[in-house]
């Protein structure tokens, strides 16, 4: 027995108790759940980057797709279990199909609701994120998909995340905007071909690369839309609340399609691709449409 079963082992008793408290906790702890998947930021990201801010939706978009990614890299390099795999005792209350270690929950909670409180910029923001990350942490312990060492490893690499992406930011946007278009474009690739590379390098044949490529898939989209949009002269993303309401219907009645006809995409190249077209839409393809349809004026972002 190495030490990671041992620590398992021990951990499995707090999460039986936990599971026994009354049952009115369990739509609770789902709620907060949702609020640390990749899913609920991508739902919410094109209404702030068209609808919000451009500038706020691209840096916590990258900051969600960089968590995301390295997550995924590490859940296969870990290789670790769900507590329910290993005790029939612990109910399953959500099912998940992926490797346990770091929680990704908990890594994408801490790098996104910390990047928010960050550009938020006030001392209730920090607090509030750091209440959020935490409940939602015990969320998955408390569904009985994770051990508290998965969530406080997925806190500590989230916050790993997010330091590294304050400290790269600007050096890394002063060197992109430097380049011309082509090389931007040229540029987007590498951080998607990097993460595909990494997570071929661990990965055994049973296993599925998906969430990887899906990941790097959105990395390239985003990069190269923000690059195409930079080079138009970007958007306002202000207006009257009509104005915002169809922005928000229309981008996300098309990027819903988008997702709708390729809902069947097996191979791991057509699911790279599938994310990137729908990530490009959403950088650069839904602004042009909007400025065009008379949704949305165009202006320097700043």
């Amino acid at each position: 027995m190495d030490l990671l079963d041992g620590l398992h082992l021990a951990e499995l008793g707090p999460i039986r108790w936990l599971q026994g408290l009354p049952g009115a906790l369990l739509p609770v702890m789902q709620a907060f759940s949702a609020f640390g998947t990749d899913t609920f930021f991508l739902l919410v990201l094109p209404v702030l980057y068209w609808c919000v801010s451009p500038r706020l939706g691209l840096r916590l978009g990258l900051t969600v797709l960089a968590a995301a990614g390295t997550n995924a890299l590490l859940k296969l390099a870990f290789h670790q279990p769900r507590p329910y795999w290993i005790d029939p005792g612990i109910r399953p209350l959500a099912v998940e199909n992926t490797f346990g270690l770091p929680s990704g929950h908990a890594q994408v909670a801490a790098a996104s609701w910390g990047q928010v409180a960050r550009l938020a910029g006030r001392p209730w923001a920090w607090w509030a994120a750091g209440v959020l990350t935490f409940l939602i942490g015990l969320s998955r312990v408390y569904l009985g998909v994770h051990f508290a060492s998965d969530v406080v490893a997925g806190f500590a690499l989230g916050l790993a995340v997010l330091l590294l992406a304050v400290k790269l930011e600007e050096p890394a946007t002063a060197w992109w905007l430097r380049r011309p278009l082509w090389a931007q474009l040229a540029a987007s690739a590498v951080p998607a071909a990097v993460l595909i590379g990494l997570g071929l390098i661990g990965h055994p044949a049973q296993e599925s690369l998906g969430t990887v490529v899906a990941m790097a898939g959105g990395l390239l989209g985003t990069l190269a839309g923000a690059s195409v949009m930079n080079r138009l002269g970007w958007f306002d993303a202000g207006g009257p609340l009509r104005l915002r309401v169809a922005r928000w219907f229309v981008g996300s009645v098309v990027a819903g399609l988008l997702w709708y006809v390729t809902r069947h995409v097996t191979s791991e190249v057509t699911q790279f691709a599938r994310y990137a077209v729908i990530a490009l839409w959403v950088q650069a393809g839904a602004p042009v449409t909007f400025i065009r349809l008379g949704l949305m004026a165009r202006r320097a972002v700043h």
